[in-house]
Protein backbone atom coordinates (compact mmCIF):
# COMPACT_ATOMS: atom_id res chain seq x y z
CA UNK A 1 0.00 0.00 0.00
CA UNK A 2 1.15 3.57 -0.42
CA UNK A 3 1.74 5.98 2.72
CA UNK A 4 0.41 9.44 3.31
CA UNK A 5 1.26 11.28 5.82
CA UNK A 6 0.45 14.66 7.71
CA UNK A 7 2.73 17.21 6.76
CA UNK A 8 5.36 17.99 9.74
CA UNK A 9 7.07 21.06 8.77
CA UNK A 10 9.42 20.55 12.40
CA UNK A 11 11.15 17.64 10.85
CA UNK A 12 11.31 19.12 6.92
CA UNK A 13 7.99 16.72 6.37
CA UNK A 14 6.80 18.89 4.27
CA UNK A 15 6.77 19.49 0.25
CA UNK A 16 6.74 23.79 0.19
CA UNK A 17 5.78 26.68 2.29
CA UNK A 18 7.69 25.56 5.33
CA UNK A 19 6.85 28.14 8.12
CA UNK A 20 10.40 27.95 8.38
CA UNK A 21 11.56 28.59 5.09
CA UNK A 22 13.35 32.42 4.63
CA UNK A 23 12.20 35.11 2.77
CA UNK A 24 13.75 36.03 -0.14
CA UNK A 25 16.18 39.07 -0.05
CA UNK A 26 20.07 39.37 -1.74
CA UNK A 27 22.27 42.59 -0.66
CA UNK A 28 25.46 43.03 -2.84
CA UNK A 29 28.03 45.46 -1.91
CA UNK A 30 31.36 46.03 -3.70
CA UNK A 31 30.69 43.30 -6.07
CA UNK A 32 29.74 40.55 -3.26
CA UNK A 33 26.78 39.16 -1.76
CA UNK A 34 26.53 40.04 2.15
CA UNK A 35 22.97 39.12 2.80
CA UNK A 36 20.94 37.01 0.88
CA UNK A 37 17.61 34.99 1.97
CA UNK A 38 17.77 36.99 5.58
CA UNK A 39 20.80 35.73 6.79
CA UNK A 40 23.87 37.82 6.89
CA UNK A 41 27.57 36.71 5.10
CA UNK A 42 29.35 36.26 8.50
CA UNK A 43 26.28 33.32 9.36
CA UNK A 44 26.72 31.31 6.11
CA UNK A 45 26.56 27.94 5.65
CA UNK A 46 28.88 26.45 3.62
CA UNK A 47 25.85 25.42 0.84
CA UNK A 48 24.90 29.81 1.27
CA UNK A 49 28.46 30.59 0.50
CA UNK A 50 28.99 28.60 -2.28
CA UNK A 51 25.75 29.76 -3.94
CA UNK A 52 26.96 33.26 -3.04
CA UNK A 53 30.26 33.19 -4.79
CA UNK A 54 29.76 30.95 -7.70
CA UNK A 55 25.94 30.37 -8.16
CA UNK A 56 24.47 33.55 -8.96
CA UNK A 57 24.90 35.90 -11.35
CA UNK A 58 25.76 39.31 -9.76
CA UNK A 59 25.10 41.27 -12.98
CA UNK A 60 21.26 40.93 -12.94
CA UNK A 61 20.97 39.32 -9.30
CA UNK A 62 19.16 42.72 -8.61
CA UNK A 63 16.88 42.82 -11.59
CA UNK A 64 15.66 39.24 -11.04
CA UNK A 65 15.04 39.91 -6.96
CA UNK A 66 13.41 42.99 -7.62
CA UNK A 67 10.90 41.29 -10.01
CA UNK A 68 7.46 40.01 -8.16
CA UNK A 69 7.55 35.68 -8.01
CA UNK A 70 4.10 36.13 -9.63
CA UNK A 71 5.13 38.00 -12.91
CA UNK A 72 8.19 35.60 -12.89
CA UNK A 73 5.97 32.69 -13.18
CA UNK A 74 3.99 34.71 -15.95
CA UNK A 75 6.95 34.78 -17.81
CA UNK A 76 7.40 30.82 -17.45
CA UNK A 77 3.88 29.88 -19.18
CA UNK A 78 3.97 33.20 -21.44
CA UNK A 79 4.96 31.96 -24.82
CA UNK A 80 6.12 34.93 -25.60
CA UNK A 81 8.51 35.16 -23.40
CA UNK A 82 12.08 33.15 -25.10
CA UNK A 83 13.56 30.98 -23.03
CA UNK A 84 16.61 33.30 -22.87
CA UNK A 85 14.81 35.35 -20.94
CA UNK A 86 13.74 32.60 -18.67
CA UNK A 87 17.81 31.78 -18.25
CA UNK A 88 18.68 35.33 -18.01
CA UNK A 89 16.09 35.83 -14.93
CA UNK A 90 16.87 32.55 -12.79
CA UNK A 91 20.63 32.95 -12.69
CA UNK A 92 19.68 35.98 -10.52
CA UNK A 93 17.59 34.60 -8.00
CA UNK A 94 18.10 33.13 -4.43
CA UNK A 95 17.01 29.49 -3.53
CA UNK A 96 14.30 31.26 -1.05
CA UNK A 97 12.81 33.15 -4.23
CA UNK A 98 12.99 30.92 -6.61
CA UNK A 99 10.69 28.63 -4.16
CA UNK A 100 8.80 30.62 -4.16
CA UNK A 101 8.11 31.80 -8.22
CA UNK A 102 7.60 27.70 -8.16
CA UNK A 103 4.85 28.19 -5.24
CA UNK A 104 3.06 30.28 -7.44
CA UNK A 105 2.16 27.66 -10.06
CA UNK A 106 0.18 24.78 -10.58
CA UNK A 107 0.81 21.42 -11.98
CA UNK A 108 -0.34 22.25 -15.65
CA UNK A 109 1.61 25.38 -15.26
CA UNK A 110 4.45 24.21 -14.20
CA UNK A 111 4.61 21.58 -17.66
CA UNK A 112 3.99 24.24 -19.83
CA UNK A 113 6.70 25.93 -18.46
CA UNK A 114 9.30 22.70 -18.66
CA UNK A 115 8.26 22.86 -22.62
CA UNK A 116 9.90 25.91 -22.82
CA UNK A 117 12.81 25.54 -20.19
CA UNK A 118 14.06 22.23 -21.68
CA UNK A 119 17.90 22.51 -22.17
CA UNK A 120 17.79 19.66 -24.96
CA UNK A 121 16.64 20.20 -28.51
CA UNK A 122 14.35 17.02 -28.20
CA UNK A 123 13.76 14.42 -25.23
CA UNK A 124 15.76 11.53 -24.38
CA UNK A 125 15.48 8.56 -22.01
CA UNK A 126 17.98 6.76 -19.65
CA UNK A 127 17.30 3.01 -18.41
CA UNK A 128 18.67 0.28 -16.03
CA UNK A 129 20.67 -2.69 -17.04
CA UNK A 130 21.43 -4.80 -14.83
CA UNK A 131 20.93 -8.84 -13.28
CA UNK A 132 21.35 -10.01 -10.02
CA UNK A 133 24.06 -12.39 -10.64
CA UNK A 134 25.73 -9.21 -12.48
CA UNK A 135 25.94 -11.51 -15.14
CA UNK A 136 28.13 -9.67 -17.88
CA UNK A 137 26.93 -11.37 -21.02
CA UNK A 138 23.25 -11.00 -20.32
CA UNK A 139 23.94 -7.22 -19.37
CA UNK A 140 25.33 -7.02 -23.10
CA UNK A 141 22.37 -8.97 -24.43
CA UNK A 142 19.88 -6.33 -22.57
CA UNK A 143 22.04 -3.63 -23.22
CA UNK A 144 22.00 -4.31 -27.31
CA UNK A 145 18.24 -4.11 -26.87
CA UNK A 146 17.39 -0.67 -24.98
CA UNK A 147 19.53 0.72 -27.80
CA UNK A 148 17.43 -0.68 -30.30
CA UNK A 149 14.39 0.44 -28.40
CA UNK A 150 16.25 4.13 -27.87
CA UNK A 151 17.01 4.35 -24.64
CA UNK A 152 19.90 7.52 -25.08
CA UNK A 153 21.90 6.69 -22.28
CA UNK A 154 22.61 3.03 -20.39
CA UNK A 155 22.87 2.81 -16.66
CA UNK A 156 24.11 -0.55 -14.85
CA UNK A 157 25.30 -1.32 -11.33
CA UNK A 158 26.22 -3.71 -9.60
CA UNK A 159 26.03 -6.28 -6.51
CA UNK A 160 29.39 -6.98 -5.89
CA UNK A 161 31.89 -4.79 -6.19
CA UNK A 162 34.63 -6.40 -7.82
CA UNK A 163 33.11 -7.54 -10.60
CA UNK A 164 32.28 -3.38 -11.54
CA UNK A 165 34.80 -3.44 -14.61
CA UNK A 166 32.69 -6.77 -15.59
CA UNK A 167 29.68 -5.08 -15.85
CA UNK A 168 30.83 -1.64 -17.26
CA UNK A 169 32.41 -2.83 -20.33
CA UNK A 170 29.75 -5.31 -20.86
CA UNK A 171 27.38 -2.59 -20.90
CA UNK A 172 29.55 -0.44 -23.10
CA UNK A 173 29.70 -2.87 -25.79
CA UNK A 174 26.13 -4.12 -25.58
CA UNK A 175 24.54 -0.79 -26.07
CA UNK A 176 27.25 0.14 -29.10
CA UNK A 177 26.17 -3.05 -30.41
CA UNK A 178 22.23 -2.18 -30.48
CA UNK A 179 23.18 1.02 -31.65
CA UNK A 180 26.41 3.82 -32.02
CA UNK A 181 26.63 7.02 -29.56
CA UNK A 182 24.51 5.66 -26.45
CA UNK A 183 26.40 7.10 -23.50
CA UNK A 184 26.92 4.13 -20.11
CA UNK A 185 27.91 4.18 -16.71
CA UNK A 186 28.44 2.13 -14.15
CA UNK A 187 26.46 3.64 -10.78
CA UNK A 188 28.96 2.85 -7.26
CA UNK A 189 31.00 4.27 -4.97
CA UNK A 190 32.72 7.52 -6.31
CA UNK A 191 36.13 7.25 -5.89
CA UNK A 192 36.01 3.46 -7.68
CA UNK A 193 33.10 5.05 -10.17
CA UNK A 194 35.72 7.94 -11.20
CA UNK A 195 38.46 4.89 -11.36
CA UNK A 196 36.44 3.30 -14.43
CA UNK A 197 36.01 6.47 -15.95
CA UNK A 198 39.56 7.15 -16.22
CA UNK A 199 40.12 3.86 -17.81
CA UNK A 200 37.73 4.44 -20.64
CA UNK A 201 34.67 1.89 -19.30
CA UNK A 202 32.37 4.32 -18.95
CA UNK A 203 31.09 7.26 -20.86
CA UNK A 204 29.31 9.44 -18.20
CA UNK A 205 28.71 9.44 -14.59
CA UNK A 206 25.30 10.77 -12.18
CA UNK A 207 25.15 9.26 -8.75
CA UNK A 208 27.44 12.35 -6.99
CA UNK A 209 25.29 13.07 -4.92
CA UNK A 210 24.50 16.72 -3.44
CA UNK A 211 22.37 17.79 -0.09
CA UNK A 212 20.52 21.06 0.92
CA UNK A 213 21.74 21.01 4.47
CA UNK A 214 25.69 21.35 5.95
CA UNK A 215 24.54 18.86 8.29
CA UNK A 216 23.99 16.14 5.84
CA UNK A 217 27.03 17.28 3.81
CA UNK A 218 28.82 16.72 7.03
CA UNK A 219 27.64 13.46 7.58
CA UNK A 220 28.67 12.07 4.33
CA UNK A 221 32.48 13.79 4.66
CA UNK A 222 31.87 15.67 2.15
CA UNK A 223 31.67 19.74 1.19
CA UNK A 224 30.26 21.79 -2.04
CA UNK A 225 34.29 21.88 -3.28
CA UNK A 226 35.03 18.17 -2.94
CA UNK A 227 32.19 17.57 -5.31
CA UNK A 228 33.34 20.24 -7.74
CA UNK A 229 37.00 18.94 -7.22
CA UNK A 230 35.19 15.50 -8.27
CA UNK A 231 33.23 16.97 -11.12
CA UNK A 232 36.35 18.67 -12.62
CA UNK A 233 37.99 15.31 -12.78
CA UNK A 234 35.65 13.59 -14.64
CA UNK A 235 35.87 16.62 -16.90
CA UNK A 236 39.46 16.71 -17.68
CA UNK A 237 39.21 13.44 -19.25
CA UNK A 238 35.91 14.68 -21.00
CA UNK A 239 33.41 12.53 -19.16
CA UNK A 240 30.00 13.92 -19.23
CA UNK A 241 28.87 14.22 -15.91
CA UNK A 242 25.78 15.40 -13.95
CA UNK A 243 24.78 15.76 -9.65
CA UNK A 244 22.40 13.84 -8.51
CA UNK A 245 20.20 15.43 -5.62
CA UNK A 246 16.40 14.97 -4.65
CA UNK A 247 13.57 16.38 -2.77
CA UNK A 248 13.28 14.08 0.53
CA UNK A 249 17.17 13.15 0.87
CA UNK A 250 17.55 15.73 3.80
CA UNK A 251 14.75 14.15 5.88
CA UNK A 252 15.43 10.73 4.88
CA UNK A 253 19.11 11.70 6.31
CA UNK A 254 17.23 13.33 9.83
CA UNK A 255 19.24 16.92 9.17
CA UNK A 256 16.27 18.93 6.74
CA UNK A 257 16.68 21.62 9.77
CA UNK A 258 12.58 21.94 9.97
CA UNK A 259 12.66 23.29 5.94
CA UNK A 260 10.58 22.69 3.17
CA UNK A 261 11.40 20.14 0.75
CA UNK A 262 11.53 22.22 -2.45
CA UNK A 263 13.64 25.29 -0.60
CA UNK A 264 16.35 22.64 0.41
CA UNK A 265 16.45 20.89 -3.64
CA UNK A 266 16.53 24.50 -4.65
CA UNK A 267 19.65 25.15 -2.98
CA UNK A 268 20.88 21.80 -4.53
CA UNK A 269 20.20 23.07 -8.12
CA UNK A 270 22.09 26.07 -7.89
CA UNK A 271 25.08 24.29 -5.91
CA UNK A 272 25.49 22.09 -9.05
CA UNK A 273 25.05 25.39 -11.38
CA UNK A 274 28.01 27.03 -9.22
CA UNK A 275 29.74 23.91 -9.49
CA UNK A 276 29.72 24.01 -12.82
CA UNK A 277 28.40 20.56 -13.80
CA UNK A 278 26.27 20.90 -17.21
CA UNK A 279 23.37 18.98 -15.92
CA UNK A 280 21.60 16.90 -12.80
CA UNK A 281 19.43 13.93 -12.11
CA UNK A 282 16.74 14.88 -9.65
CA UNK A 283 12.78 14.24 -8.66
CA UNK A 284 13.80 13.10 -5.78
CA UNK A 285 14.98 9.75 -7.19
CA UNK A 286 14.97 7.30 -4.69
CA UNK A 287 13.87 9.44 -2.17
CA UNK A 288 10.60 9.38 -4.08
CA UNK A 289 8.33 7.45 -1.07
CA UNK A 290 8.79 10.86 1.09
CA UNK A 291 7.33 13.94 -0.94
CA UNK A 292 4.91 11.34 -2.80
CA UNK A 293 2.93 10.64 0.88
CA UNK A 294 2.38 14.49 1.60
CA UNK A 295 0.53 17.40 -0.29
CA UNK A 296 1.58 18.79 -3.37
CA UNK A 297 4.87 16.35 -2.90
CA UNK A 298 4.47 15.64 -6.51
CA UNK A 299 3.72 18.40 -8.00
CA UNK A 300 6.72 19.86 -6.03
CA UNK A 301 9.17 17.01 -7.78
CA UNK A 302 7.96 18.37 -11.12
CA UNK A 303 8.78 22.06 -9.49
CA UNK A 304 12.06 20.84 -8.92
CA UNK A 305 12.77 19.48 -12.52
CA UNK A 306 11.23 23.02 -13.85
CA UNK A 307 13.92 24.99 -11.84
CA UNK A 308 17.05 22.62 -12.49
CA UNK A 309 15.98 23.46 -16.30
CA UNK A 310 15.36 27.54 -15.27
CA UNK A 311 19.01 27.26 -14.64
CA UNK A 312 19.80 26.32 -17.90
CA UNK A 313 20.94 23.06 -16.80
CA UNK A 314 20.46 19.59 -18.09
CA UNK A 315 17.71 17.20 -16.12
CA UNK A 316 17.03 13.44 -15.76
CA UNK A 317 13.87 13.98 -14.42
CA UNK A 318 13.84 10.83 -12.11
CA UNK A 319 10.76 8.53 -12.79
CA UNK A 320 13.38 5.69 -11.89
CA UNK A 321 12.59 4.41 -8.38
CA UNK A 322 8.94 2.97 -7.68
CA UNK A 323 6.55 4.63 -5.27
CA UNK A 324 3.30 3.54 -6.04
CA UNK A 325 1.55 0.10 -6.29
CA UNK A 326 -1.25 2.51 -8.19
CA UNK A 327 -0.78 2.29 -11.90
CA UNK A 328 -2.51 5.36 -11.79
CA UNK A 329 -0.18 7.20 -9.47
CA UNK A 330 2.54 6.25 -11.48
CA UNK A 331 1.07 7.15 -14.47
CA UNK A 332 0.30 10.59 -13.38
CA UNK A 333 3.77 11.14 -12.14
CA UNK A 334 5.16 10.23 -15.51
CA UNK A 335 2.96 12.41 -17.51
CA UNK A 336 3.61 15.41 -15.87
CA UNK A 337 7.01 14.91 -17.49
CA UNK A 338 6.49 13.05 -20.31
CA UNK A 339 3.52 15.28 -22.12
CA UNK A 340 6.11 18.33 -21.69
CA UNK A 341 9.35 16.46 -22.30
CA UNK A 342 11.91 17.06 -20.09
CA UNK A 343 16.03 16.27 -21.29
CA UNK A 344 15.62 12.56 -20.14
CA UNK A 345 11.93 12.21 -19.35
CA UNK A 346 13.36 9.01 -17.50
CA UNK A 347 16.47 8.79 -15.48
CA UNK A 348 16.08 4.88 -14.39
CA UNK A 349 13.42 2.89 -16.91
CA UNK A 350 13.74 -0.27 -16.54
CA UNK A 351 15.11 -2.09 -19.46
CA UNK A 352 15.24 -5.47 -17.46
CA UNK A 353 12.04 -7.13 -15.61
CA UNK A 354 12.00 -6.05 -12.34
CA UNK A 355 13.26 -9.10 -10.47
CA UNK A 356 16.73 -8.34 -12.33
CA UNK A 357 16.59 -4.57 -11.38
CA UNK A 358 19.42 -3.75 -9.27
CA UNK A 359 18.44 0.04 -7.93
CA UNK A 360 15.39 -1.33 -6.39
CA UNK A 361 13.14 -1.43 -8.61
CA UNK A 362 11.95 1.40 -11.42
CA UNK A 363 8.29 3.42 -11.50
CA UNK A 364 8.00 1.46 -15.37
CA UNK A 365 10.24 -1.42 -16.48
CA UNK A 366 10.17 -3.51 -19.40
CA UNK A 367 7.03 -5.60 -18.64
CA UNK A 368 5.12 -2.42 -18.82
CA UNK A 369 5.65 -2.06 -22.19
Amino acid sequence: MDGFVAEWPEVGLIATNSPNDPKPSIKIENGKIVEMDGRLRKDFDMIDQFIADYALDLDVAEEAMALDSTEIAKMLVDINVPRAEIVRIAQGLTPAKITEVINQMNVVEIMMAIQKARARKRPGNQCHVTNVRDNPVQIAADAAEASVRGFDEQETTIGITRYAPFNALAILVGAQTGRGGVLTQCAMEEAFELTIGMRGLTSYAETISVYGTERVFIDGDDTPWSKAFLASAYASRGIKMRFTSGTGAEVQMGFAEGKSMLYLEARCIMLTKGAGVQGLQNGSISCIGVPGAVPSGIRVVAGENLVTMMLDLEVASGNDQTFSHSDIRRTARLLLLMMPGTDFIASGYSAVPNYDNMFAGSNFDIEDV
